[in-house]
């Protein structure tokens, strides 16, 4: 038995070894598809992570970084699916806005995500807060589940604002009420000037925007969704260890742990909206040499002295995760059961929207 570990190890780091040796990219370029404008968040994304994936793939290629905005993200994925070769010369900016358009099943969606060879995910989270004249003290709710009205900023139902519908009810706040039409800034001056109740904003306006007024005292922390591990587990999120995780909140309004069809959807929910925020894909039917070209250049980059000393800030404080883990998190984020699709139509319905998961 040891002999055959010994032999099977042997063959995995001489596969590596020969991947390495008939994969180079010299003098090529790639095109990293990002289906988003200049600026955003899936665009610091890429041009954080690009210098470094030129530094550790063989050969050492000119990375070219494409834009294609429009459609909520759907325009550029499907100019993805239909041009991208399989040759390691295409990649992926993935975020939740185009897993999502494929989970609640987008008619426009021509783009196969679910088959897309995952190199690295970067995982975010979402925090929720309120203006402290609405709640007692952080992470207490109970006023908020009094009120018959708590207003809140919803971009689309269609879009991973949809996501706070369901968490809203789950926890008790059966006034929430959403405000469709305004942007994740639009809802953010909203709040500022005392026309919304709630409000949400995941790391970097979080450290940027809210955290300054929570220590002045104007605003309180609700909850975080919190951290999902490869096995399940959920932890609180490092940029405000004090507050609650969704389940730790479910948990406390509902008196039971979060279980059985809402912890499903959850891990959904989870997969979609924060381990898979940010995330690299290459194409289906891209051969396995090359995905482990990429993934082992991707290993190199994030244990880089210059990577780990720049990520923290850029990226936010979350581990990236590399290799086949990442694939499953993707089956995952991308296809809903039908148990979490009713969850989602359920309050869809609930709040008149006529809107429905497919």
């Amino acid at each position: 038995m040891f002999r055959f570990f010994i032999l099977l190890l042997a063959g995995l780091f001489a596969f590596s070894l020969n991947a390495h040796a008939k994969v180079d990219f010299s003098g090529k370029t790639i095109t990293w598809v990002v289906p988003f404008k200049e600026g955003g968040g899936t665009s610091r994304f890429s041009r954080f992570i690009e210098p470094f994936l030129t530094k550790y793939l063989p050969g050492n290629p000119t990375i070219k970084i494409m834009h294609i905005p429009g459609g909520g993200a759907i325009k550029g994925s499907n100019y993805f699916q239909k041009n991208a070769k399989p040759d390691g010369t295409y990649i992926f900016g993935c975020s939740t806005s185009v897993i999502v358009n494929v989970a609640t099943g987008n008619p426009l969606v021509k783009y196969n995500l679910s088959s897309y060879k995952p190199v690295l995910l970067l995982p975010q989270n979402t925090h929720w807060f309120t203006r402290s004249d609405l709640i007692d003290e952080a992470h207490d709710i109970s006023k908020l589940q009094k009120r018959k009205l708590v207003l809140y900023g919803l971009k689309t139902p269609a879009s991973a604002d949809l996501f706070h519908i369901w968490v809203f009810d789950k926890i008790g706040i059966k006034g929430a009420k959403p405000i469709p039409g305004l942007s994740s800034s639009g809802a953010w001056q909203a709040f500022q000037r005392g026309e919304i109740h709630l409000n949400s904003q995941g790391a970097a306006k979080y450290i940027k925007n809210v955290k300054p007024q929570i220590e002045k005292g104007k605003i309180l922390d609700i909850m975080t969704l919190g951290l999902v591990d490869a096995n399940g587990n959920i932890s609180r999120n490092p940029l405000a260890p004090n507050a609650p995780t969704f389940s730790e909140m479910y948990e406390k309004v509902n008196g039971k742990k979060l279980s059985g069809d809402d912890l499903e959807a959850f891990y959904s929910i989870a997969a979609a909206w924060s381990q898979a925020s940010k995330s690299m894909l290459l194409p289906e039917n891209t051969p396995d040499d090359i995905v482990v070209v990429y993934r082992d250049a991707a290993k190199k980059m994030v244990n880089d002295p210059d990577f780990k000393a720049k990520a923290t800030k850029v990226l936010g404080p979350y581990p990236l995760t590399v290799g086949e883990e990442a694939g499953a998190i993707i089956k995952k984020a991308a296809i809903f059961s039908d148990n979490t699709k009713k969850q989602l139509n359920k309050v869809l319905k609930k709040h008149k929207f006529t809107y429905r998961v497919k």
